[in-house]
């Protein structure tokens, strides 16, 4: 498949994904109400998307002559920034739907700003250091041959920070944000919006593969089990989490969806009235953060 042909599908994808958010947003807009839409679902779906950007940003700007990395082509393609692109889209417009949604929440005003708060915590340890990285000349860039190991440290400990910790915790965040949806007397999410962003982010996992840059050359038709097991684990590290958490959203709209029209259909059965509870059933709880 030629680079202009993926380049434009990619962009016809990248708009799909964009456009699956608006029956979301514009259901909450709409409805001025928010009371059984999970905020834990949202701000851990929302942290989730920000690590994403965060290790996809992080390998796109520090790709160089003197440091190939795994994500981003060598030199830079239009591709790999169409790849930004959603990745910066998909986080603002889960920015959109979460700021939406606590802003018309029956939650307290000390457990928003609890929540904007944690959330401004992560910012300052995910993406407000690449802008730094990408803005100025604080950090040392991977691969300068000018600086001394020692100065490229804090990127290089950032990388780690992310992929052998944070990032892992994000994904566990992104499958436990679907159960606390799904504890909702009703989903009360667009169906509409269920049905694209499960199609759109399927699609979206299963083609990761084929539009980012992946050293296969590393991996030879005979490898040590370690070196196989290494490889895997660097896939996953650099580029199965966008794989994995796209996958894992879908599933999740896809669950969350299923949920939302077998209540329909109990609601719509003519022995619906006599399961109704005397009062409705309570909004969301003051929940946690």
């Amino acid at each position: 498949m030629s680079r202009i042909l993926l380049t434009s599908l990619s962009g016809a994808l990248t708009l799909l994904v964009f456009a699956s958010f608006i029956p979301q947003i514009h259901h909450v807009w709409l409805r001025k109400e928010a009371g059984r839409v999970s905020l834990n679902y949202l701000q851990w779906n929302l942290i989730h998307s920000t690590e994403t950007l965060c290790v996809a940003f992080f390998l796109t700007i520090n790709v160089g002559e003197d440091v190939p990395l795994w994500w981003a082509h060598l030199p830079k393609i239009a591709l790999d920034w169409v790849n930004l692109t959603q990745l910066a889209g998909v986080w603002i417009l889960f920015n959109i739907w979460y700021s939406l949604a606590i802003y018309h929440s029956p939650i307290s005003r000390v457990r928003k700003a609890k929540r904007i708060a944690l959330y401004i915590l992560f910012l300052n340890v995910s993406l407000i250091p690449l802008v730094i990285d990408a803005t100025t000349e604080l950090f040392c860039p991977l691969g300068d041959l000018s600086c001394d190991l020692l100065e490229q440290w804090p990127l290089m400990v950032l990388l780690g920070l992310h992929t052998k910790l944070i990032r892992p915790v994000t994904l566990g965040l992104l499958v436990l944000s679907f159960y606390e949806q799904a504890r909702q007397p009703r989903v009360d999410i667009s169906i509409t919006g269920l049905k694209v962003q499960a199609l759109a982010f399927f699609v979206s996992s299963v083609c990761w593969t084929f539009r980012v840059f992946m050293p296969w050359k590393m991996i030879g038709e005979h490898v040590p089990l370690e070196s196989l097991y290494a490889n895997v684990v660097i896939w996953f590290e650099m580029l199965g989490f966008a794989v994995g958490g796209d996958a894992i959203f879908a599933i999740g709209q896809c669950v969350l969806l299923r949920l939302e029209l077998r209540k329909m259909h109990d609601d719509a059965s003519p022995t619906a009235g006599e399961r109704q509870p005397l009062l409705d059933p309570p909004q969301e709880r003051d929940e946690e953060v």
